[in-house]
């Protein structure tokens, strides 16, 4: 039963890259993006966990008292994706970072670079961009290969059947979409002017829902079972569920869910998959609504030489958007990442 049919598309937004891609985890209203903010200090106390490990970092102001600034980075994933770990920044630690400071006038900093004493740069959150060491890059901090690792990735691998991941430098391929003004309908309007971010599904540990979790940073994963198709995300372990059987019951004998009913064929070397019947209520972390009568089409289009996928999304909600909307993104085959348990914490 192939219900993938065509879905016009008339409004292409692009995928924004820049400090609003934070907000895969709700930040907004939480940290100014108008402004880059800089400080120098010593780690005082560190708490790794998902979503954003925090830290304690004690900064003397300019009136020689000691200041202890909350510090957030991107996810245990994200640091783990730059070759980083636990003790990167560890109790004693003198480091400056730089992101953004808060809109609450409170001393806190959702750090995107991170400056060591010996001028090495690293890059701490999906979106960051070097700062200190734009004009030589020898001074960006490189993590190693786990080459065992890769081996055996490379020897199990199968077509489309692999662990994939973002590339954080390349806007095409993170983040898949970002804040804009999306052409919403007067109901779309009124919802959205409504939103109040501290209600936010995707506060804290909030699991996305369909289409937003094709957003994620992290590594994500098609696995085979049976005769469909599960993908497997890192971000808060979430595994889709593709039905890959013509056979299969019709969508409208099938409940509403966050992920919603999808249903996938092949098109040559295209996963084509149609979702229906998703209840989520926000299409983005800035408050821009869905509602059920939203239906999306995916593209996975594998590279020749199995190294990229290629993914387009359209979507059609016309309770919410006045036209049909189409994104693009895509992932890349790095054989020596996995993905791993997300575990987050509140």
């Amino acid at each position: 039963m192939n219900r993938a049919g065509p879905l016009p598309v008339f409004v292409s937004l692009a995928a924004l890259a820049g400090p609003q891609a934070q907000a895969h985890h709700s930040t907004f209203g939480v940290y100014d993006t108008s402004r880059v903010v800089e400080i120098e200090g010593t780690i005082k106390a560190v708490r790794w966990r998902n979503p954003h490990p925090t830290y304690t970092l004690t900064v003397t102001d300019a009136d020689g008292e000691s200041v202890d600034w909350q510090v957030e980075t991107g996810a245990i994933s994200t640091l783990r994706l730059r070759g980083l770990d636990e003790d990167f920044m560890a109790v004693g630690d003198r480091v400056t970072l730089a992101g953004e400071g808060s809109s609450r006038g409170l001393p806190e900093l959702f750090a995107r670079n991170l400056l060591r004493p010996d001028g090495i740069e690293v890059l701490v959150s999906a979106s960051s961009r070097p700062r200190w060491s734009a004009d030589d890059p020898s001074r960006l901090y490189r993590p190693p290969v786990d080459e065992a690792a890769a081996a055996a990735a490379r020897s199990q691998a199968r077509g489309i059947f692999r662990a994939w991941t973002s590339v954080f430098g390349d806007p095409d391929s993170f983040p898949l979409y970002g804040t804009a003004d999306y052409p919403l309908t007067a109901k779309g309007q009124r919802r959205k002017s409504e939103w109040d971010p501290r209600a936010s599904p995707y506060v804290g540990c909030g699991l996305k829902g369909q289409p937003y979790v094709m957003v994620t940073p992290y590594p994500l994963q098609f696995l085979e079972q049976d005769e469909d198709i599960v993908l497997h995300f890192e971000e808060f372990d979430v595994r889709r569920l593709i039905h890959m059987n013509a056979d299969g019951p019709p969508p409208e004998s099938q409940a509403y869910s966050t992920l919603g009913d999808s249903v996938g064929h092949w098109l040559g070397r295209t996963l084509v998959v149609e979702t229906t019947r998703i209840e989520a209520t926000e299409f983005y972390g800035d408050g821009t609504p869905q509602r059920p009568s939203m239906r999306t089409l995916e593209h996975f289009t594998l590279s020749a030489d199995e190294s990229r996928l290629d993914y387009h999304l359209q979507i059609e909600d016309p309770e919410i958007f006045a036209y049909p909307m189409q994104f693009d993104r895509y992932w890349a085959w790095r054989p020596e990442i996995s993905v791993q348990p997300f575990g987050c914490e509140q």
